[in-house]
């Protein structure tokens, strides 16, 4: 409700809905023009040429420049060529040929986009007819290469390959002859025919350094060429994955990238992506570029995806400004190919299950009995009767005879495994179909896919539907268009799993789940008749929760000059999210009598609700792009453009009470109770100037420099615009003639640096932010002279002079190629600073309730190495390919809210007193901080006690360090240490005193850091030095290949982060009524009969506490022994696959077919005992193992 402060903004305020549609009319008639455009015959190509004397080589520079067509040529050729003088204005390239070859020894040939130069051939003796050879050239993945040079060694005969990758040689003598191959950007091949008329050919790429080009910020350039620190994604790494979302794919595949999949959950199963830590207190996400537009990475089809760039240092990034100071993730969609059509399906059917499951005990009678004991160890009764676990016994044993009414033991007296009843194994279906192709002027790429992924809790389904259209047109030789458009729609289930994923610790194995359509109730008397019925939880909301997205680019590229080009672009991206929902009642059935213990709620109790998510985007590019070549090996390039975008949010949430009926469920003829009406507006914009300058002399030394100029609405006018530079620098150490000899065993070796300056809003989201600089207001009413008076009252207060938040990184880097092109190694240092960082620090209770205006207070430090390499040989006819990455990053919050002090000082007694400003300095979540000089959120705990066991001195007083080496209570000797320490004035807490309801065997005692006498009080907590933040993230990836055969796997981990996991129910020893109890503690829990020193049923060596009923103070301190490494390892993928022979495939006119088998989340190494160390420290919704049939076709 609230319009973006933004002077001279070009959006009218307000940007009604309406207007979009004007929008997305404009958008239709584009597509249907170029769509027309695309498929209309290409028309002759014009060109002017002026020239006298000139060389032929010049000349064919001139038409490449004009018309876009490559020739092929060797040099020895055009040395016995005369120079040509033409001028001619707009004639056909055919014409303007005919004048240049006029003449000559030599004859053209035109292919696709290539004009192949070839000897005129001499007139020969007829000789006796030869066979004619017939053969393919392909890539290493099967594709057709068309414009390969076929030759004869030692003759003339010389062919191009067609529009298939096909050719024919007529009379080739093949008992004798050697093909030569050639392609560019592949290595070249000699193939002995040896009597053969029939081959199909298989050609290497070239190293890609040499011969890639690498997606930036606005433009490409050559690997060879980059300064900055960018690491790339190929889409062969995504290919025949069975993965639901694109980020997820991304671990282990890239340095510098930490990639954690914390749900399952279909539809939210997305991963958090770091790039190089952790950069601010507060968004931490990288931007995502997706064909230049800002975009979600999980909207995108995998299976369109041609490239993924990773930029991470500030010289690849500032050109996105205030956007990139998180780094950022470029995607590159796949285009058409001219004049060659082809159809591409790709599907699999993947079986998919929890890749780990929480483990309760599911026992009921072993869950009494354990009950029965956490009461006794507090000299409590206990809770379950003997006669209750005795019908269970009974039951056990006859499970299959039925109760009076009729129902089986084993459903009445249930033993219910939860996490098994709960999450199911399910089929999800992908399939993906995309037809690419063009004419000589024109190319397109429409792709549709479809993806059902039933989920493995019920009624948390997902279904998406997309399409893409990619178009791009060359009007004539100085425009191009285009569009980029996607659409999708997404159907998400209703599954309350937030509310089952805390049931599964608020239930017990004693409740029956569900027979014959009826929701268990506890059967046992004594049980909690709060014990919950997750599946009743699952189903007790029905409705429709609909996503759709639309998203569409328009371009056009316009060559002006020589070297000179110009590009506009408008994009408009909406989404859509419907939810329509409302209670279903279910009853709560005593199973053992066959009656509703809690009925169903009637159609007055229920509530229905309506909420509509709306947001859209506008984004306006404009770049200007120059390149030219100079004499003596100077190569320079400039880029200017300018950016607007701007976004617009809309929520209105509706609830009401009271249903006509369970069928008629309309909001609008619901009651009239307890309503609730909600709803939030706000936009925001950015404007942003931007530019780019790149120079290199011979490939050599090599200079870029960055500059951003951005404003937002989110800042005061007076502070909203800020200046974004960035420098760096390359030598490619082996183009230097001196090192040559010194440097022969590297292909390629270069040294490279940056350094450079980002910005950052801090917004956590897109809301967050854009009213900071302001203050607040609230209507309230007060009285004056007993009359209501309207007024305003502060809410927040504001602060003008916010400013960016300013990230500032260097980097040094290094490149390597060696091995003959076989091994690749980079190797980065960095060091990256966020200061300015926003914040709300607390303010005086004497301020009032008004919240604390946001300031830029804090600075976090992140500095780390990154390394990566990759090795590829042939062995014969195999191929293999192992890859590595790992990075190490360490982080610090610099500057925060004051030094934190701890120790003792001398009151004004004179008194020794111990003193701490944690409370001051620091914020904290729980036992996790925030505080100068510490990472983000490390955990600040208490130790637990480490004595030597001795317990007494030789002179019988008490040892201070004598007592349990481990800390818990274990033994008499232990008990009698721990009084007698209590005798002599020391303090244990909290509990303060030895007996059942305080410290007793099997507890915890906590060690006096600060050495003031008193164990575990607040001021004996330490910092471990670690977080849920891993210090090391690393990956690695094999892949081979034999005769159409290969194997593929990708394995990703980190370590060095730990968790903080006591949460009642899984890892905790306390016990309460209607709540589980975690299979862990039940296996390996302390017990002590003090009164029968010799019960079997001891257990004084378990590992851990004893069970108590209800509570445990002492034993639930935030303390290192709940703190769980949990560094990892995972295999996330492995493919095995067979690509057909073509001679079987070629009938059915395919030119590609690969079956394979694929898994992902096979297989954890970890000793965290959570349920996933990605998930964390929380039970949620588990990541999915899948193990997939797939099948990938090209036609």
């Amino acid at each position: 409700m609230s319009n973006p402060q933004y002077k001279g903004a070009s959006y009218a305020p307000g940007f009604h809905f309406f207007k979009t549609i004007r929008v997305i009319k404009l958008t239709a008639f584009l597509l249907v023009l170029i769509s027309l455009q695309a498929i209309a015959s290409a028309y002759a190509q014009t060109l002017t040429l002026h020239q006298r004397n000139a060389a032929l080589a010049d000349i064919f520079k001139s038409i490449t420049q004009q018309t876009g067509y490559s020739f092929m040529y060797r040099n020895e050729m055009l040395a016995r060529a005369q120079r040509v003088t033409i001028s001619v204005t707009d004639v056909d390239l055919k014409a303007a040929l005919d004048i240049c070859f006029h003449g000559q020894p030599l004859t053209y040939s035109i292919v696709d986009k290539v004009i192949v130069v070839d000897a005129k051939k001499e007139k020969t003796l007829l000789a006796a007819p030869q066979e004619d050879l017939r053969g393919r050239v392909v890539n290493d993945k099967g594709e057709s290469l068309p414009g390969a040079s076929i030759v004869l060694k030692g003759t003339a005969k010389r062919v191009v390959t067609d529009e298939k990758g096909e050719f024919l040689i007529k009379d080739a003598d093949a008992a004798n002859a050697v093909l030569v191959v050639d392609y560019i950007g592949f290595e070249r091949q000699e193939i002995n025919l040896q009597g053969r008329t029939t081959v199909t050919v298989t050609l290497k790429q070239k190293n890609a350094d040499l011969v890639d080009v690498v997606v930036v910020g606005y433009a490409t350039q050559k690997r060879v060429n980059l300064t900055g620190a960018v690491a790339t994604v190929t889409s062969k790494s995504l290919e025949n994955r069975p993965v639901t979302n694109v980020s997820s794919a991304l671990a282990g595949l890239s340095p510098g990238l930490q990639v954690r999949q914390s749900s399952g959950k279909p539809g939210s199963d997305g991963a958090t992506i770091r790039v190089r830590g952790v950069g601010t207190l507060n968004n931490s996400d990288p931007l995502v570029v997706i064909d230049g537009i800002i975009g979600s990475m999980d909207a995108v089809n995998p299976t369109d995806i041609e490239s993924i760039s990773v930029l991470k240092d500030a010289a690849s990034s500032s050109i996105y400004g205030t956007l990139a100071a998180n780094g950022v993730i470029l995607i590159t969609t796949k285009k058409g190919n001219r004049n060659r059509t082809t159809v591409t399906y790709s599907g699999t059917l993947s079986s998919i299950q929890p890749a780990n499951m929480p483990k309760f005990v599911n026992d009921y009678v072993r869950y009494m009995k354990l009950y029965n004991e956490s009461a006794r160890n507090l000299g409590q009764s206990e809770l379950f009767k003997q006669q209750t676990i005795d019908t269970w016994v009974n039951a056990n044993a006859h499970p299959d005879d039925l109760n009076a009414a009729g129902i089986p033991n084993s459903v009445v007296y249930a033993n219910t495994d939860w996490a098994n009843t709960v999450f199911k194994h399910s089929i999800l279906q992908q399939h993906n179909i995309s037809v690419s192709g063009g004419s000589e002027k024109s190319t397109f790429l429409v792709s549709g896919g479809f993806q059902n992924n039933p989920g493995t809790m019920e009624h948390t389904e997902a279904k998406r539907y997309q399409i893409r259209l990619n178009l791009d047109s060359k009007i004539n030789r100085y425009i191009t268009v285009g569009t980029q458009t996607f659409a999708s729609q997404e159907l998400f289930g209703m599954g309350n799993t937030d509310n089952a994923f805390n049931y599964l610790r608020q239930t017990t194995p004693g409740v029956p789940a569900r027979y014959e359509g009826k929701y268990g109730f506890p059967t046992a008397i004594e049980e909690s008749q709060t014990a919950n019925n997750i599946l009743l939880y699952l189903n007790n909301v029905a409705g429709k929760n609909v996503q759709n997205r639309f998203n569409s680019t328009v371009y056009a590229n316009l060559s002006l000059l020589r070297g000179l080009t110009f590009e506009t672009k408008f994009n408009y991206q909406t989404r859509f999210r419907d939810m329509q929902y409302h209670d279903v009642p279910f009853a709560k059935w005593d199973l053992a009598n066959n009656v509703a213990r809690q009925p169903a709620a009637t159609p007055d109790q229920l509530t229905t609700s309506v909420e509509h998510n709306k947001d859209f985007t506008t984004t306006f590019d404009n770049v200007l792009r120059y390149h030219t070549q100079f004499k003596g090996g100077h190569d320079f390039a400039a880029l200017a453009g300018y950016n607007q975008t701007y976004y617009y949010y809309n929520r209105d949430f509706t609830s009401r009470k009271g249903l006509v009926s369970e069928e008629v469920t309309n909001i609008n003829v619901a009651g009239n109770t307890n309503n609730v009406f909600d709803g939030t507006e706000y936009d925001n914009a950015l404007r942003s100037w931007f530019g780019r300058l790149n120079y290199a002399y011979r490939d050599k030394y090599l200079f870029e420099a960055n500059l951003r100029y951005d404003g937002s609405s989110r800042f005061a006018p007076a502070s909203r615009w800020g200046y974004y530079p960035s420098f760096s620098a390359g030598w490619r150490l082996t183009e230097e003639s001196f090192l040559k000899e010194s440097l022969r065993n590297f292909q390629q070796l270069k040294l490279r640096g940056s350094w450079g300056k980002l910005g950052n809003n801090g917004g956590g989201d897109r809301s967050q932010g854009n009213y900071d600089y302001q203050t607040l207001y609230n209507p309230v009413y007060y009285s004056y002279n007993n009359t209501a008076v309207n007024a305003l009252a502060v809410t927040k207060f504001g602060n003008p002079g916010l400013l960016w938040e300013a990230t500032a990184i260097a980097d040094i880097g290094l490149d390597a190629t060696l091995l003959n092109n076989a091994l690749n190694i980079s190797v980065d240092y960095y060091s990256k600073t966020t200061d300015g960082i926003i914040t709300t620090p607390p303010i005086p209770l004497t301020v009032g309730n008004a919240a604390p205006p946001t300031v830029n207070t804090a600075t976090v430090s992140n500095k780390g190495i990154e390394v990566v390499a990759s090795y590829n040989r042939k062995f014969g006819e195999v191929d293999i390919t192992v890859g590595g990455n790992f990075s190490y990053n360490k982080n610090v919050i610099t500057s925060y809210r004051g030094a934190f002090q701890e120790g003792y000082t001398t009151d004004a007694g004179g008194n020794k007193v111990w003193s701490s400003n944690i409370g001051k300095v620091a914020a904290n979540n729980g036992n996790r901080y925030r505080v100068e000089g510490h990472q983000i959120d490390e955990y600040y705990l208490q130790k637990l006690y480490q004595g030597n066991g001795s317990h007494f001195n030789a002179d019988g007083s008490v040892n201070i360090n004598g007592g349990p080496k481990d800390g818990m209570i274990r033994t008499p000797q232990d008990m009698d240490w721990l009084k007698a320490m209590m005798a002599a004035g020391y303090t244990f807490l909290p509990a303060q005193g030895v007996d059942k309801g305080k410290i007793w065997y099997g507890d915890f005692i906590y060690a006096d850091t600060n050495g003031d006498g008193i164990y575990g009080n607040n001021y004996d907590r330490t910092f471990s030095g670690s977080s849920g933040t891993p210090k090391y993230n690393y990956g690695f990836n094999i892949s081979a290949s034999w005769k159409g055969l290969y194997l593929n796997m990708i394995w990703a981990g980190s370590a060095g982060l730990q968790y903080y996991y006591n949460d009642r129910g899984y890892l905790s020893s306390v016990t309460s009524n209607g709540n589980a109890i975690g299979l862990d503690v039940a296996n390996d829990h302390y017990y002590y009969n003090d009164a029968n020193p010799s019960d079997p049923a001891n257990n004084i060596n378990g590992k851990y506490p004893r069970l108590k009923l209800n509570t445990d103070p002492q034993n639930s301190q935030d303390n290192y022994f709940y703190l769980y490494n949990a560094s990892y390892l995972k295999l996330k993928n492995l493919q095995i696959g067979y690509q057909i022979p073509e001679r079987l495939t070629k009938r059915a006119a395919i030119s590609r077919a690969v079956v394979y088998v694929s898994g992902e989340n096979l297989l954890t190494i970890t000793r965290y005992p959570g349920l996933d160390p990605e998930i964390g420290a929380s039970v949620g919704y588990p990541t999915m193992k899948q193990y997939a049939l797939g099948l990938n076709v090209t036609f």
